[in-house]
């Protein structure tokens, strides 16, 4: 059984989009996560990167093909695989995902889904309007 796997993700490239003989769609995501270290005098910096494919099919690819670019974030589950190939006589070895769902995050972006760019996304009152929500007024966070 393969390990399922939960993650952010940094898209390194424009994704990919591809059909198979029989038209069912596809797409290929590079992704980056890389972990954040302190050094022994309290600075961060990257960690090692870890490069990864995130594979995807139906329907849900060609919505992500819309909706991501190079330099989103995106969270994916999915089950990790180790593919070998070759390729100029030489043997290679790739880590994936085979994504179940991915999403795009908004921990450092608002993400631009086609409903919120058809509101005027200038004000919050007009991303509740468009939505159908209402704006409550708290004076502090609910956590």
């Amino acid at each position: 059984m393969l390990p399922i796997i939960n993650g952010e993700f940094g898209v390194v490239a424009d994704p990919e989009l591809r059909f198979s003989d029989k038209g069912s769609a596809w797409i290929k995501v590079r992704g980056i996560a890389k972990d954040r270290v302190r050094d022994n005098t309290g600075n961060w910096s990257d960690g090692d990167p870890l490069f990864i494919d995130i594979l995807h099919g139906g329907q849900a690819a060609e919505h992500l093909f819309e909706s991501v670019v190079k330099g989103d974030t995106i969270t994916v589950t999915g089950k990790l695989k180790q593919r070998e190939y070759e390729k100029d006589g030489e043997k290679r070895t790739v880590m994936e995902i085979r994504a179940d769902s991915i999403g795009v995050s908004v921990r450092w972006n608002p993400a631009k889904t086609p409903k919120a760019a058809e509101a005027n996304t200038s004000s919050p009152q007009a991303v509740a309007d468009a939505f159908g929500a209402e704006i409550i007024e708290q004076t502090e966070a609910p956590f």
